[in-house]
């Protein structure tokens, strides 16, 4: 019977195991959600709104929208958000902070724009949308990388660290909390981000890296007048010195940090340390492990937090001895996972559509704005349109004395033409396989001073035999043998110097299925083109390259932070007819977002 009992344990926990393999070796921000609330904190007494005054602050939103009051309604939508996000409303904060968002973007307030996209990144990150929350802090920085607010930059960062620590990219988790750690100048925040990225260490298990921060913080005699601080860099100090030596007494300090917890009423940080417990008895004294654990998820349950009562659960169920108890556990813990993925589902849902109607709202301004156009054009029609019959009747008799002329011209014109198809033919060629190789071999060269000389050798080599199979009129084609990703990514790296940042994201291996070598070659030459421009012209810092599949077609959507469209760097994109003629032929578009305040912004679509 006893043997029965221990099988039917093992295939629970399993199960369990299989059903969730993520790991949680910090409560202390076991979702990061302290961190969050951290970024928020300071922000909670610039919001003059409260529950009073809602009612005159939706009547204050209609009167102003109607005055157009753009500047007003901003800031207004704005503390509209942060007391939602306060009040931990998500949904209403993500609506108020994507409408302060653009209307700051029409009073071309940087600053406030990256303001409002950071709290929205947090607004995401507190509903599980680590990746929506990733893109809303970089799109923030192109904003706020020019404004030497470091404030800012520090919370943007610290966003991107909070994301990637999620999505266990650890390392780019320790590199975007160590930029945030450059551009903080608060003492306290300093703390906690250095404590953070010793948690970060410890996931990661490299406990030894962990151990010397947080040793160098617990000497800090500022923290003696932070004893909440202190004490969680002591529980997270001993914790990784126990996972690092498993003979560590870590119990004494981890009851000291849960006495002054307590004595704070830091739920959070109780959460943390009953976790640290449960599975430090968990080997030795099952009795006292599944107390901690029950104590942990009391807390959690009292919260309202999800994540911390599933992995309160999880903790129990492999240590409890009676079947009855295991079954009950287990059900118990299937219905929160059921919860958890149910609301983040619904708050991705809630946000997508959100921002749907935020574009749908300024297209429908725009189609407006289009109407009163076409009504005063109509108006002026009327008034001239007996000069515009005069006009007509010239225009008439000048067209039949030179259509004549014209239609004899018209075959010298077609040879004309055919030679310069002829001549754009072999300069187009000339500029994908000669110009463009030899300009991506001087940024290789620029970029990389090891390169090999047979590398060089090698390189040019190739370059001669392209030159030579133009002048021969043989086809040249890009060897797609390998993965395209991987293809793409090498082409554009060299490209990133020590002050461009390049951010490719969504360029997966199973991005590029089932896509013919022909449009793979086109993509490949017309991504390469809008790199070299960008190098030579734009003084851009920040690149973001961005690769969705969406039912059919592929999506790639291009933008830097650079110069724009504007003074000399506009002759550079004289070439984007040739990305048109080359994306004709493969079904293929682009749109250029001409209403981009600041940088280079474009989108490619390509039929599958």
């Amino acid at each position: 019977m006893d043997k029965m009992i221990d099988f039917i344990k093992f295939l629970f926990y399993a199960i369990i195991i299989l059903m969730n393999l993520t790991s949680c070796k910090d409560s202390s921000i076991i979702k990061n959600k302290r961190n969050h609330k951290i970024s928020t904190k300071s922000q909670k007494k610039n919001s003059i709104i409260n529950n009073d005054t809602i009612p005159f602050d939706y009547k204050e939103i209609f009167k102003l929208k109607k005055n157009k009051n753009i500047s007003k309604l901003a800031y207004i939508y704005f503390n509209m958000g942060l007391y939602f996000l306060n009040k931990s409303k998500s949904d209403s904060a993500f609506y108020y902070f994507n409408h302060s968002k653009e209307a700051f973007l029409i009073e071309n307030n940087y600053k406030f724009i990256g303001k409002s996209l950071i709290n929205i990144a947090i607004t995401q990150a507190n509903e599980g949308d680590y990746i929506g929350s990733e893109e809303s802090a970089v799109e923030a920085l192109r904003y706020i990388k020019d404004l030497q607010n470091n404030t800012l930059l520090s919370a943007a960062y610290n966003c991107l660290a909070i994301s990637k620590t999620e999505l266990k990219d650890y390392d780019e988790a320790i590199k975007y909390y160590n930029m945030a750690l450059q551009s903080s100048t608060n003492k306290i925040s300093s703390i906690n981000i250095k404590n953070n990225v010793a948690v970060v260490n410890i996931k990661a298990g490299n406990y030894i890296n962990a151990i010397k921060i947080l040793n160098n913080l617990n000497k800090d005699p500022f923290l003696s007048n932070l004893p909440l601080h202190q004490a969680r860099i002591i529980d997270n100090l001993a914790y990784a010195k126990w996972l690092l030596n498993p003979y560590f007494k870590a119990d004494k300090d981890f009851y000291y940090s849960l006495k002054v917890r307590e004595q704070y009423s830091d739920l959070l940080g109780q959460i943390a340390n009953h976790y640290h417990l449960s599975e430090y008895y968990e080997n030795n004294n099952a009795k006292k492990a599944i107390f901690h654990a029950n104590k942990m998820y009391d807390i959690a349950l009292k919260l309202g937090n999800l994540d911390d009562q599933q992995v309160a659960i999880k903790k129990i169920i492999p240590i409890t001895s009676q079947s009855s108890s295991i079954k009950y556990y287990f059900n118990l813990y299937e219905k929160i996972s059921d919860s958890i993925n149910s609301k983040r589902v619904q708050a991705k849902n809630k946000f997508a559509l959100m921002s749907y109607e935020v574009e749908r709202n300024k297209e429908e301004n725009a189609s407006l704005k289009a109407e009163n156009a076409q009504k005063s054009y109509q108006l002026l029609k009327q008034s001239v349109i007996f000069g515009s019959l005069s006009f007509l009747a010239i225009l008439i008799l000048v067209f039949l004395i030179f259509w004549y002329q014209r239609r004899k011209a018209k075959f010298r014109q077609e040879k004309t033409e055919e030679v310069h198809r002829t001549k754009l033919k072999y300069s187009k060629k000339i500029h994908d396989e000669v110009a463009n190789g030899i300009y991506f071999l001087m940024v290789q060269l620029e970029n990389n001073s090891d390169i090999r000389p047979t590398k060089i050798i090698d390189e040019l080599e190739l370059l001669y035999q392209k030159s030579r199979d133009i002048s021969h009129d043989a086809e040249f084609n890009l060897d797609l043998k390998d993965d395209f990703s991987i293809t793409l990514r090498n082409m554009i790296k060299p490209y990133g110097a020590k002050y461009t940042k390049i951010i490719l994201i969504g360029n997966e291996p199973h991005i590029w299925e089932n896509i013919s070598i022909n449009k793979k070659e086109e993509i490949y030459y017309i991504l390469k083109e809008l790199m070299t421009n960008m190098k030579k012209h734009s003084k851009a810092d920040i690149v973001t390259l961005k690769f969705k599949k969406e039912d059919s077609t592929i999506i790639i959507e291009y933008s830097d932070n650079g110069i724009g469209l504007s003074g000399s760097f506009i002759n550079s994109y004289k070439d984007l007819t040739d990305i048109k003629k080359r994306l004709n032929p493969i079904q293929g578009s682009y749109f250029i977002d001409s209403e981009k305040k600041r940088g280079f912004a474009i989108k490619i679509i390509i039929s599958i």
